[in-house]
């Protein structure tokens, strides 16, 4: 059985990655190891991992480092460097596993050999484990179930209305070795990967509920009206990176889709001068 890697890229969630590293030991896939970065976090977050691999040590392998701060997508990158498995998927450290997650998207794979790259659906969850959606795609972010289920419709979602929310992505190593990893650049560091994976059509979708995704106030209210301005452009950026990928009706999508970032961001831009 290959060896699946979960990168956790941790930052300032003392009081939820326990709970997310614990929900990688109970998942039933026996061949697995977490690849974990501190990410400079102010709170006790390196404490409290330390405390759970010395706990653990012989229970799963772990390869961990506390760095300075770096941003996201640089230590999304530092991940992929040290992740040994054939098989990577990304567990933000607020987020956790469902048991049996990993199989089910790896068995995916096993039967799609012509898809590189999954992606599933999660249920949502609030800071005490609450459940607040039971589905991240359809309850949360509205996606397009029917479309989801072929390779037209699912370029369309991510043109459209990218509704990929949580942890739910599971990828073959060859694809980042194809494709590279994160933009550096952006602020939304998953959306051009999906765009590249949608483009060349190696993306297939599982209707199962594979992880938790976490709302809580931290992660709700921690969007400033500068951080909301620049995912608005920078998703308007991506788009336009990918004019050369998309054509026929999927390009038409796209360039109306950079249109509505555009005045989106303008609609923004006055609004806040107003109350300013």
């Amino acid at each position: 059985m290959s060896l699946i890697s979960v990168l956790i890229p941790a930052y300032n969630h003392e009081k939820y990655v326990t709970r997310t590293l614990d929900s990688i030991l109970e998942d039933p896939f026996k061949n697995k190891e977490i690849v974990i970065i501190n990410d400079g976090s102010t709170d006790n977050t390196h404490a409290k991992i330390e405390a759970w691999i010395k706990k653990h040590r012989n229970d799963i392998p772990v390869t961990y480092k506390n760095q300075s701060n770096q941003g996201l997508t640089k230590t999304l990158n530092t991940l992929l460097k040290y992740a040994r498995g054939d098989y990577l998927v990304t567990l933000a450290s607020d987020d956790y596993l469902l048991p049996g997650g990993l199989q089910k998207r790896y068995d995916y794979l096993q039967t799609h050999p012509q898809k590189y790259a999954v992606f599933a659906d999660c249920i949502v969850v609030d800071g005490e484990d609450n459940v607040l959606y039971e589905s991240g795609l359809f309850s949360l972010r509205h996606a397009n179930r029917k479309k989801l289920l072929t390779d037209k419709g699912i370029r369309e979602e991510f043109i459209s209305n990218f509704a990929v929310p949580g942890p739910v992505l599971m990828v073959r190593r060859d694809l980042y070795k194809k494709f590279g990893g994160y933009d550096e650049e952006m602020y939304m560091e998953d959306y051009d990967l999906y765009l590249k994976f949608a483009a060349a059509g190696l993306i297939g979708f599982l209707d199962e509920k594979v992880s938790a995704y976490r709302l809580h106030e931290t992660n709700m209210s921690s969007v400033s009206n500068a951080k909301f301005l620049r995912l608005l452009e920078d998703s308007r950026k991506t788009l336009i990176n990918h004019r050369k990928n998309f054509h026929g009706y999927d390009r038409l999508l796209l360039e109306i889709q950079i249109v509505k970032f555009f005045i989106r961001a303008q609609l923004f831009r006055l609004k806040n001068r107003s109350t300013q």
